[in-house]
């Protein structure tokens, strides 16, 4: 029987020389441009205009919404509020297809914790300009954007050119001035201790996964077969694809997960010698790189958002033993069980049609609004 697959992993294939870092994954590029149309997005879209009005400007003061050229008064936006929902609906669809892309790419929360995280490595001098400078130096900056950020929110809701105008001469009212430091303050402080623990203890998005995925979304796991039993061995054995141990069945794979995982009930683990050991070296480098601590060798969890740095910090261990990467790999329950494709999936196929509803229901709204 075959191993889970995905591009470039072979059950045949050698492995190439053991590398430093494992290469660059094309999810990567894709976590950094994301990262930069979605704060293009949030940080442009104040300033763009649509026939001499604001692109989007919900104005509270005139009881109006500026909408990509249209002004709707605030007691006619139920179009806008059917958007939202064709918004919500496509989320749940998007989810029930692919997984978690939403926390792992796009999400406010992910996108400014992984700003946050560059702008540490920015400010990380290694000593060249004295170990008080770089604390300094980092909470500066992180001010910065969190005083552009606040900036940015209230110009939603009044023209940023009057806001960022009336800055230097201290011309601007009492609630602007407060929601200005309201949500910098936020900002600054959300990301700097709370980090991925918002999405753990309190994002509503997380803790409904169940009802919006299946056995075919997929998801990050860990290959069980090609991994147990685990433990530190000496370099130079080379993957089970290249020994007679091979890959081991399902149930037996399971049992050495539960043994590693619940030690407390199931005893100690037996120990094997290197030829029986499977890919997984145990060196808890997946533990070490989660933003929580999961450890996904002992199963899924609703609180992982698949941000794929166990994936990383996995892939690293096999290019440095000389193994093919992905050990920790997205793919579904059902490919791991090897069941065949289905046919008919009812999340998505209703997920799919309450999007179709919401936009139609949105479009005629903004029609005859217009």
């Amino acid at each position: 029987m075959s191993s889970i697959q995905r591009p470039g992993y072979s059950a045949t294939a050698h492995p190439a020389a053991p590398t430093r870092r494992a290469p660059v994954q094309r999810r990567h590029v894709v976590q950094w441009l994301v990262l930069a149309l979605m704060l293009g997005l949030f940080y442009g879209m104040p300033w763009l205009r649509w026939h001499d009005a604001p692109l989007l400007l919900f104005d509270i003061e005139a009881r109006r919404i500026h909408f990509f050229g249209l002004g709707l008064r605030t007691d006619a936006i139920v179009p806008l509020l059917w958007l939202a929902l064709a918004g919500l609906a496509a989320l749940c669809l998007v989810t029930s297809l692919y997984g978690r892309l939403w926390c792992a790419y796009a999400c406010p929360q992910t996108v400014l914790t992984r700003l946050h995280r560059a702008v540490r490595r920015v400010t990380t001098l290694n000593g060249r300009a004295g170990g008080r400078t770089e604390p300094v130096l980092r909470h500066a900056l992180w001010a910065a954007v969190s005083l552009w950020t606040g900036i940015t929110f209230v110009g939603y809701f009044s023209p940023i050119g009057g806001l960022v105008g009336g800055l230097p001469a201290f011309e601007l009212g009492g609630w602007k001035v407060f929601w200005i430091a309201f949500y910098a303050l936020a900002t600054w402080a959300n990301v700097l201790f709370l980090h991925e623990q918002v999405c753990t203890y309190l994002c509503p998005y997380g803790r409904v996964q169940p009802w919006l995925t299946d056995a075919f979304t997929p998801s990050i796991h860990y290959d069980a077969r090609r991994g147990e039993p685990r433990g530190a061995r000496a370099a130079g054995g080379g993957s089970v694809m290249q020994r007679a141990r091979g890959l081991l069945d399902p149930v037996t794979a399971r049992d050495y997960v539960f043994r590693a995982a619940h030690p407390a009930s199931a005893g100690p683990r037996p120990t094997f010698s290197d030829a029986h050991l499977g890919d997984c070296t145990d060196c808890d480098a997946c533990v070490r790189a989660c933003p929580i601590g999961l450890d996904i060798r002992n199963g899924r969890n609703d609180s992982c958002i698949e941000c794929n740095a166990c994936t990383d910090a996995c892939d690293d261990t096999m290019a440095r033993n000389g193994f093919p990467a992905g050990l920790i790999l997205r793919t579904s329950i059902a490919r791991i069980e090897q069941r065949p494709p289905a046919t008919f999936r009812a999340r998505p196929l209703l997920f799919g049609a309450l999007t179709a509803l919401f936009l139609v229901l949105a479009i005629t709204g903004l029609l005859a609004a217009s």
